[in-house]
């Protein structure tokens, strides 16, 4: 009798979940129409970018984290997190307000970024214990600070970083890092960015256009166009980064980026920083307008030789409104993803708009991910989609209103110690697969590669897991445990 009290206890409960989820999964949203850049580096070097975006949601109601926390309780008790961003500058503030608990600072940084996701982790989370290492101003940096995480006895690490000079189409030691961490320490569970790059990419097999220059070849993008057309409004600097196909560290043929201006066709700014047979298959440009005007330039792809290599390119270019680029080839969001967020074992986070359908935010990067080496390959990338823009208290001089995949990630991060503090014994593995299975399917049926396995749902997991533990009665009333 007892054993049949206790499952019409848990029926009834989660009919009280249901109802409450339902009703606040539908109420109106209420959010403020801002926009905030989509470059908030801690350090100067323009090759490692955060990945602050501009579009609005609601957070802990839509990912129903608040209905497993209110019914049952389920806070994040005796899982730790740690998060990986510029900084936590105003810690003590976010703290002093009630946003923040405890938490273990083991490198502080700069900036507030760092502030901002531990806010959103404890708000679905807010008995987890929280740990912070600022990325530093380097890969290396960020390394340490994975392995230092880890050392400290995080079960999930957070992090929002993106770092350009890591190779696009294999993985380089940021990854490598990552997956060995992973291996090293089997009960964490990694969760980073989709990236906020799908507004302005290109990927395509090298062309040589008509006609060339001496030893020089500008890439034909397609119908013999050889040049991006760009109108660079005053105070925007465009950062251009591009790479190829050839092994990381053992180039074979080089590309310059050239930037001219449209109407003279003076070169303005150029990239040459590799050379054959040695180096990294990486070109990076960096070009700011300081006029009163705006500026039309024009970005080329040249290539170096006469070689005969058919290269797989990939450009990004950051730092400029979408709006003021002309071509529509350089504005494919399809396999923006690319580094450590390629690595299988992460849960790679994609953002998505508040109201139903629930589109992709426009910045949210794409998959699936191309990999040339060592073995070509696709990999489906993003696994999942959370909210973006959720409210936070604005510490320090950080926006109020939290935008990007920079804001979606974390709150994957506190479900994960939501359903691991409540169901403790659920391998990673297990419990990373029924937070896939158990999202609200968005785009294609399936997994597909702008939402991932669709939108993130808390109670459906808790649900699934619950099932996964309670006792069941066969049909002679003999009581078994799953």
């Amino acid at each position: 009798m007892e054993n049949h009290y206790i499952l019409r206890k848990g029926i009834i409960l989660f009919g009280i979940l249901f109802f409450f989820t339902g009703c606040v999964y539908g109420a109106p949203a209420t959010y403020q129409n801002q926009y905030y850049d989509s470059f908030f580096p801690a350090s100067d070097d323009s090759t490692i970018a955060t990945n602050l975006g501009g579009l609005k949601t609601e957070g802990d109601i839509l990912v129903r984290s608040n209905g497993i926390r209110e019914v049952f309780g389920v806070s994040g008790r005796n899982i730790r997190v740690g998060v990986i961003g510029n900084g936590v500058q105003s810690l003590n503030l976010s703290q002093n307000s009630g946003e923040l608990s405890d938490v273990d600072v083991l490198m502080a940084g700069t900036g507030d970024e760092g502030t901002a996701m531990l806010e959103i982790i404890h708000d679905i989370a807010p008995d987890a214990d929280l740990s912070f290492h600022a990325y530093g101003t380097s890969s290396d940096t960020f390394k340490v600070a994975v392995t230092r995480l880890a050392e400290a006895g995080c079960q999930v690490i957070c992090d929002d970083l993106y770092f350009f000079r890591q190779p696009f189409l294999q993985d380089g030691d940021v990854a490598t890092h990552i997956r060995e961490t992973l291996r090293q320490y089997p009960n964490l569970i990694y969760v980073t960015v989709s990236g906020n790059f799908a507004p302005l990419h290109y990927q395509g097999t090298w062309k040589s256009s008509e006609p060339t220059m001496l030893n020089h070849t500008c890439h034909d993008f397609g119908g013999g166009d050889s040049a991006i057309n760009i109108t660079q409004l005053p105070g925007e600097q465009m950062i251009a980064t591009l790479q190829w196909d050839d092994l990381w560290g053992n180039v074979t043929s080089t590309y310059d980026l050239v930037l001219r201006d449209s109407g003279s066709g003076e070169i303005i700014a150029i990239s040459n920083l590799t050379s054959g047979g040695a180096g990294e298959p990486f070109e990076h440009v960096v070009y700011l307008s300081d006029g009163k005007a705006p500026e039309k330039v024009a970005l080329e792809i040249v290539r170096t030789g006469q070689g005969t290599q058919q290269n797989m390119l990939e450009l990004f270019i950051r730092g400029v409104d979408p709006r003021g680029v002309e071509e529509a080839f350089m504005k494919d969001p399809n396999d923006s993803i690319f580094g450590h967020a390629a690595v299988e074992d992460v849960i790679t986070v994609g953002a998505v708009e508040p109201k139903p359908p629930f589109a992709s935010s426009s910045d949210s990067s794409r998959g699936p991910v191309t990999i040339r080496y060592p073995v070509p390959t696709k990999r489906w990338k993003p696994d999942i989609s959370a909210p973006t823009n959720v409210n936070v208290s604005g510490a320090g001089n950080f926006p109020t209103t939290f935008p990007g995949t920079s804001a979606a990630a974390p709150h994957v991060a506190g479900v994960v110690a939501q359903l691991w503090s409540a169901f403790p014994d659920t391998p990673r593995d297990d419990l990373k697969q029924i937070i896939y299975d158990t999202c609200d399917d968005l785009g294609a049926p399936g997994w597909d590669e702008t939402y991932g396995y669709g939108l993130l749902n808390a109670e459906r997991a808790y649900r699934v897991l619950f099932d996964k533990k309670s006792p069941i009665f066969n049909t002679n009333g003999m009581l078994f445990q799953k």
